[in-house]
This record gives C-alpha cells, sequence and structure tokens, in this order.
C-alpha cells in the first residue's frame, strides 16, 4: 500500500514539476514577444509621428534614433507621447490613424494628378529654358 502510494505521489510530483517548469519558462518568452512587438509598435508610431509633423525633417525616416528614442522611454511611454504633443503642438495618434492624413498634395478630388509643367496654349517649345 505505502509504495504505491509513494509511486502515485512521484508521478504526480514529476508533472507537476514539469507544467510549473514550462509555463515560468514560458512566461518569459511571451513576456520576451510581447515587449519586442510594443517596442516595434512604439518605433513605428514615432517614426510616422514624424514624417506627418516635421516632413524632410532630420527625424523623418531616422529608424535607429526613432528606436533609441523608444528604448529610452520603454518604461515611460505616456511621458514620451505627452512630450511630443507639447513640443509639436499635435496629438500623437497610432499607425493606422495617419492613413487617412492628407499632406496637401497636389491631387485634385477625382484622384487625377495635375501636371504643373504643361503650357497652357499647349506650346511645349523649350526656347527659354538654359542649356545645361
Amino acid at each position: 500500500m505505502q509504495a504505491t502510494k509513494t509511486a502515485r505521489n512521484s508521478k504526480l510530483r514529476y508533472y507537476v514539476g514539469i507544467i510549473l517548469a514550462v509555463l515560468f519558462f514560458g512566461g518569459f518568452l511571451v513576456r520576451s514577444y510581447y515587449e519586442e512587438h510594443v517596442f516595434k509598435r512604439d518605433t513605428e508610431r514615432l517614426l510616422m509621428y514624424y514624417k506627418h509633423v516635421m516632413p524632410g525633417s532630420m527625424h523623418d525616416g531616422d529608424v535607429d534614433s526613432a528606436r533609441y528614442v523608444v528604448w529610452k522611454y520603454r518604461s515611460k511611454s505616456a511621458k514620451l507621447w505627452k512630450t511630443l504633443e507639447k513640443k509639436y503642438g499635435e496629438a500623437v495618434r497610432q499607425v493606422d490613424e495617419w492613413e487617412g492624413f492628407d499632406l496637401g498634395g497636389d491631387t485634385t478630388d477625382d484622384g487625377e494628378t495635375q501636371d504643373l509643367d504643361e503650357d497652357e496654349g499647349g506650346d511645349t517649345s523649350k526656347e527659354d529654358e538654359p542649356d545645361l
């Protein structure tokens, strides 16, 4: 009777130990995956913000600088977004919220582009242009 009881407890302790080990190390895996996901999302969000608030600036498209800023504020992301809103006067949006944002391009409402090089009279002579 005692041998059966001990064998059952030993088997139960073995399986519980395996389950706890999987959950413990699996938790680190899930946490690492989530932190990497948040890091990439915030980097894209910061790059998109710079692209729409300061197009053509030094920060527009600088992935390494954006990654450093997001890493620097990794536990204080709310402070980062609040500081950017205060500095540039525009709300920080999510990446998918910027898609409908218009930068005031030279397109008409029906989606056609306007050719600004074409003369109105149809004369395409290039007499006024200097030779390069």
